[in-house]
């Protein structure tokens, strides 16, 4: 089916590496997310495409699941990132000889990370029952990206991120719900 649609076809890539895809609008959306983020992609039996990626054209996509056709073509779930977001940690600074310097603060571990970056309404929380009362946004982005989870015992304090020049604090990240993606719930940050 791929190669019937060769009209179709646009160069994008995929993680960096050179590619084709056949790009197409979510038909059954009815929400303005629905709408406006979601596609859908198709890739050649050839792609390296999975689960994950990113595929950027004149815009950024985060793969969020990959089925085979019958022809073996890769038919993916698109969402089209909107934020760029910086991850910051809590971190102690140390001389040559292990002894602290200055005090422990928010330092940058991961700047210009591509994302869906979604606002928590009401009708979210109704769709989406898992969320705490706090949150404020959820992202999607790819497990590449150092965040921790606020659990982690070597966190002093959870990791934070900015979005836009304002600060969130990480509560919860979900390696589970989309394979490869990390979904992560923040709160208003406080600290």
């Amino acid at each position: 089916m791929f190669k019937d649609f060769a009209h179709r076809h646009s160069p994008c890539t995929v993680n960096g590496e050179p590619d084709v895809v056949i790009l197409s609008r979510e038909t059954k959306a009815t929400t303005v997310i629905g709408k406006e983020y979601m596609y859908n992609g198709l890739f050649s039996s050839k792609s390296s495409v999975k689960p994950g990626d990113i595929v950027r054209n004149e815009s950024s996509y985060l793969v969020q699941t990959l089925r085979t056709t019958t022809e073996k073509d890769k038919y993916c779930s698109l969402i089209k990132t909107n934020a760029l977001i910086e991850v910051q940690r809590y971190q102690q600074a140390y001389d040559a000889n292990d002894n602290p310097v200055g005090d422990a603060e928010f330092t940058s571990v991961a700047a210009d990370v591509v994302c869906f970056a979604q606002y928590v309404t009401a009708q979210l929380r109704q769709q989406e029952p898992g969320l705490l009362p706090s949150t404020v946004f959820t992202l999607q982005l790819q497990t590449t990206v150092d965040v921790r989870d606020p659990q982690d015992s070597s966190l002093s304090a959870p990791d934070r991120i900015v979005i836009g020049g304002k600060t969130y604090q990480v509560d919860v990240v979900d390696r589970i719900k989309y394979p490869n993606l990390l979904h992560v719930q923040l709160s208003e940050d406080r600290r």
